[in-house]
């Protein structure tokens, strides 16, 4: 019997309905609940950072791995930027094809002279992190955008850079911001944030750069619809498929509400209605392995779960959990990045620390 999978729309929500024929994607190394045998990376941080240096290495904030994850120790003796592990300061950083590592600040403000130009602090490291340079000025043009409060009730003039950083073939950078555009008065769906902090109904914007990240220039919004969900669209993550499309999700509430998933082709300027996952999460982070396998990593407890067809169906069946102490993730973030086929480092915060698994992803025919 042929090999088939097929999604079937549940009020709106998108299940993957695997065959029991169909290939099926194998997640190992996640552990069980409370098992306590996470791999410890840094103690007192919140918010996990991961990047896969050129040469191999892992780094999160100021701890490097040099052996896949199994084992993490300090790297250098300076001072990391924007290395703030208990309070999100860091937009993205990601390794360019030439090696470069791109540190983005995840909070912008309006530039003093132009009010469609916002500022955001960028650091570079052409050695391998031995070094970096910084903080130079990124200019970000985005029209008719205004003001609001983060997730702390703090004011903040301009949009936020999130997460994701990714270099197109043509060198081009593209990456996700979420913030108010002047027409975006739609009270948040949480009636005492709206009462404290006046917050509103976000979006989730792309930005495009043609220069390596020191000029960005708004392509287009992802998702804005203030219908559903209880908060906008907002904490976005990209991913880059091999046919070229762009992934991004989102969520759009708090606790166990779905995350949003969206897609987009060509020159990136239109985007699919986003369709909710039944990935229910407070956040959650896709990637991209090297065979074109998505992972998407949400929820608490943690899971990661795999789609074999870009994003269009998920394996619900066969997520799996990613073990903790308490069985919870706290926050409820986490960062992916590939050591080598199939083979993918987890960092998550559990308690107050930042612990690792190493995740094998086989394909079973």
């Amino acid at each position: 019997m042929r090999r088939m999978t097929f999604a079937l729309l549940i009020g709106a929500v998108w299940l993957a309905v695997p065959n029991v024929a169909a290939a099926q994607l194998k997640i190992t190394g996640g552990g069980e609940y409370k098992d306590q045998k996470g791999i410890h990376v840094r103690a007192y941080s919140t918010f996990p950072s991961l990047v896969r240096l050129a040469e191999g290495t892992l780094l999160c904030y100021d701890m490097a791995s040099k052996d896949g994850g199994q084992t993490w120790r300090r790297h250098r003796e300076f001072g990391f930027p924007l290395s703030d592990a208990t309070r999100r300061r860091r937009g993205s950083i990601t390794t360019l094809t030439d090696g470069t590592v791109l540190v983005v600040g995840r909070y912008t403000h309006r530039h003093e002279r132009d009010p469609n130009v916002y500022v955001a602090e960028v650091y570079r490291s052409r050695n391998h992190f031995a070094g970096y340079t910084g903080p130079k000025r990124a200019l970000i043009h985005i029209p008719q955008v205004a003001a609001g409060t983060d997730e702390y009730g703090m004011p903040v003039s301009g949009p936020f850079l999130e997460q994701t950083i990714i270099e197109l073939p043509n060198g081009d950078l593209v990456a996700c911001m979420w913030g108010w555009f002047e027409g975006d008065q739609t009270p948040s769906g949480y009636p005492d944030r709206w009462e404290k902090w006046q917050l509103k109904k976000c979006r989730t914007l792309l930005i495009r750069s043609q220069d390596r990240g020191d000029t960005w220039h708004y392509v287009a919004t992802i998702a804005a619809d203030p219908d559903p969900g209880l908060e906008g669209f907002r904490l976005p993550s990209l991913g880059l498929l091999p046919n070229g499309q762009l992934l991004c999700l989102m969520r759009n509430g708090d606790g166990d509400t779905p995350l949003w998933l969206s897609r987009s082709g060509g020159d990136y300027s239109q985007w699919e209605q986003p369709r909710q996952l039944a990935a229910g999460a407070v956040h959650g982070q896709l990637l991209v392995l090297s065979d074109g396998t998505v992972l998407l990593v949400y929820g608490k407890p943690l899971y990661v779960m795999a789609s074999n067809d870009g994003g269009k169906t998920w394996d619900t069946k066969h997520q799996m959990n990613i073990g903790t102490r308490t069985g919870q993730a706290f926050i409820g973030r986490a960062a992916l990045a590939e050591v080598s086929p199939g083979k993918v480092v987890c960092v998550y915060n559990d308690v107050l620390d930042l612990h690792a698994r190493v995740l094998t992803v086989t394909k079973s025919e």
